[in-house]
């Protein structure tokens, strides 16, 4: 009953408090739950459920509680970004035998995010933006399903809801006015539209002719990597007949395996990218796999978290006969404080992808263009989504032919910043909380597993 009461608690104070760092949502994207669903109920029924591990109650407890603390409703709003900054740093500097419970107890009993912030993740299960069930356009009856060219791979998912996982905001302008269409696509544990709305669904402010849009993948990324896979090769082909012109993508994390996996199977794909810009990707897996799947041994992790292991079966098979180098111009960046992908440094870090096709590649580590730097400091696996270099190669990349190059950047002023011009407070605060929706979502997922999933016929 105590951890209801907080959670109801919680709940009205998250809705009845004012906004003060976001901005105001149009209708169709506003966030507030009107289902029932909401992060905190899904903390609040792990807490009370006797078949989770006693310290995972404990923890969960713990998280409720500390946002339901008065302080958390005071800190955020009032504290100069640098301020906010030395505290994340402080969260994430203890690493040893850190898990997601921890870093996300650690973020809300520190009080860094804000009320409003807080009310836009708690109400992200029933976000419009989040949706899976969109109703797009046709394509004209250009044929791009059950392939759009031979050699594809064949899907597993039907057309109408590989098709409806793509969110087009109302501002998309399907290629007119000379506009760039650029896919973003989510990573593991969080929505697309909630992982992309602190940060690059603003793009266009930034590049006002970037056409953003962005693709849902069901359960959160959390289901089999092949299968998430299928949607962003659909996705990648519908957004660039629609608009007959050539797409960026943009992906954060396990996205960034998705995309290489569909560029490997969909060949097709290759030709509609001109340019893939991954942000904290795991090419190579992560010998962080730890950092979720041991909670329960099992009874928490998902197939997404198993393969992406270091030694997992399909990060073998995408760096398979060619998988590790690129197929179209890639740019990827990484930080070498990422908390869930490891290593991010060296000659083996996991994000580096080789140019053995000679499409161009540049692979970008922010503390070694940036050392010694605001920006080549602490980012974590999400705060690579808000750093300035981060946000000044995608620019430069979808400017320029082939991939981003920090040679044509003024690397003192953009090392010299803590975020990109075109973010603030609220956006580096709202990108960290989503930490909060990854925990819920690792929770809500089912069934749980045991293992990796087998290859694919099309892949083994």
């Amino acid at each position: 009953m105590r951890l209801r009461r907080l959670a109801h608690g919680l709940i009205y104070g998250l809705f009845a408090s004012p906004s003060v760092l976001c901005a105001p949502l149009s209708r169709k994207d506003s966030p507030v739950s009107t289902s029932g669903l909401d992060l905190i109920s899904v903390l609040s029924s792990a807490a009370r459920d006797p078949a989770v591990d006693g310290k995972v109650l404990d923890t969960a407890s713990e998280i409720i509680s500390s946002i339901a603390g008065d302080q958390i409703f005071y800190i955020a709003k009032e504290i100069p970004a640098q301020v906010a900054w030395e505290k994340l740093e402080t969260i994430f500097t203890n690493r040893s035998n850190a898990t997601l419970l921890h870093f996300a107890h650690e973020l809300v009993a520190s009080g860094l995010i804000p009320p409003d912030i807080l009310a836009l993740l708690n109400g992200y299960l029933s976000a419009s933006f989040n949706s899976a069930h969109n109703m797009n356009p046709g394509v004209n009856n250009q044929t791009i399903y059950p392939s759009k060219a031979a050699g594809d791979a064949p899907y597993s998912i039907a057309e109408e809801n590989l098709r409806a996982a793509i969110y087009l905001p109302t501002s998309f302008t399907y290629g007119r006015n000379e506009t760039k269409p650029v896919i973003l696509v989510p990573g593991t544990a969080a929505p697309a539209g909630t992982t992309f709305h602190f940060n690059f669904a603003k793009l266009g402010g930034a590049i006002p002719e970037a056409d953003v849009v962005w693709v849902n993948v069901p359960q959160a990324s959390l289901g089999d990597v092949q299968v998430n896979a299928e949607y962003i090769a659909y996705a990648i082909n519908y957004i660039s007949t629609i608009s007959q012109s050539p797409v960026a993508v943009i992906s954060w994390s396990q996205g960034g395996l998705n995309t290489q996996w569909a560029f490997k199977y969909w060949p097709s794909t290759r030709a509609a990218v001109h340019d893939f810009i991954a942000l904290s990707p795991d090419f190579r897996g992560t010998v962080e796999q730890g950092f979720v799947c041991p909670w329960l041994a099992g009874v928490v992790c998902t197939p997404a978290l198993w393969q992406q292991g270091w030694d997992a079966k399909f990060v073998h098979t995408l760096r398979d006969i060619g998988g590790d180098s690129a197929y179209v111009p890639t740019t990827t960046i990484y930080s070498s404080f990422d908390e869930v992908v490891q290593p991010m440094s060296g000659d083996h870090a996991s994000a580096i992808l080789q140019n053995s096709r000679g499409v161009g590649v540049s692979n970008n580590h922010l503390q070694a263009i940036c050392a010694h730097t605001p920006a080549g400091g602490m980012y974590t696996h999400e705060g690579v989504l808000y750093n300035p270099l981060a946000w000044a190669l995608t620019i430069d990349a979808l400017s320029h032919e082939g991939p981003g190059d920090p040679l044509r950047l003024d690397i003192k002023q953009v090392c010299g910043q803590l975020l990109p011009p075109q973010l603030g407070l609220g956006d580096m605060l709202g990108t960290e909380g989503l930490l909060l929706v990854a925990l819920s979502e690792v929770i809500r997922y089912s069934p749980k597993t045991f293992t990796e999933p087998d290859i694919l016929g099309y892949a083994s």
